[in-house]
């Protein structure tokens, strides 16, 4: 199932039933577009499409990518979903011999095996992903994906929310620095 985030007609909910009731079926969000996906992003359904026809494990396992190419494939896809062209564009032109092996890495391992996932949604997984950043101090890659929840959806609200309940599981002064990189970040973009 590929559905367009914006999507009205078919709500990507709609399609995450689907998929969740069809044996071997994934669901691939795609950010930035509604019901003419085909038309609106044609990359990212290309890439998942790709993906898909590249086949999966041998062995029937239908929740990741089974072989490598096929991984590096859906990570990529996922990766440009969740964090848009541009920056994913900027990252492989910095690659260099020493850091291809870690965006290899990556792209295969947290992009394509635990983000293409069925269990989570993306939005619970960008969710996670910002607490899991606060927690650790990882304030670079918290800018990233704050930019990135925003531009694919999740609310200023939203995104208060997991702040505070990161108050209260990762620390005061974790949340206080989050609260102010994110009301930075908002600001810059007019939310």
């Amino acid at each position: 199932m590929i559905a367009g985030r914006e999507d009205r007609v078919t709500p990507v909910d709609h399609a995450r039933l689907l998929a969740d009731r069809i044996p071997g079926a994934s669901l691939t969000e795609v950010a930035h577009a509604a019901h003419l996906v085909t038309v609106e992003r044609p990359a990212s359904v290309l890439a998942a499409l790709r993906c898909h026809l590249d086949g999966f494990g041998e062995t029937g396992d239908t929740t990741s990518p089974g072989d490598d190419g096929s991984r590096y494939a859906a990570g990529l896809a996922v990766r440009r979903t969740v964090l848009g062209d541009a920056h994913v564009d900027r990252a492989i032109a910095t690659t260099t011999e020493f850091t291809s092996v870690f965006q290899d890495f990556i792209t295969r391992y947290a992009w394509g095996e635990i983000w293409t996932r069925p269990g989570l949604s993306r939005a619970t997984r960008r969710c996670m992903t910002l607490t899991a950043m606060i927690a650790n101090g990882h304030q670079e890659e918290f800018a990233m994906h704050i930019r990135a929840a925003l531009r694919d959806g999740i609310t200023p609200a939203e995104i208060q929310e997991v702040l505070l309940q990161s108050a209260i599981y990762c620390g005061v002064p974790a949340a206080n620095t989050a609260f102010t990189i994110a009301n930075r970040i908002m600001a810059e973009n007019g939310d």
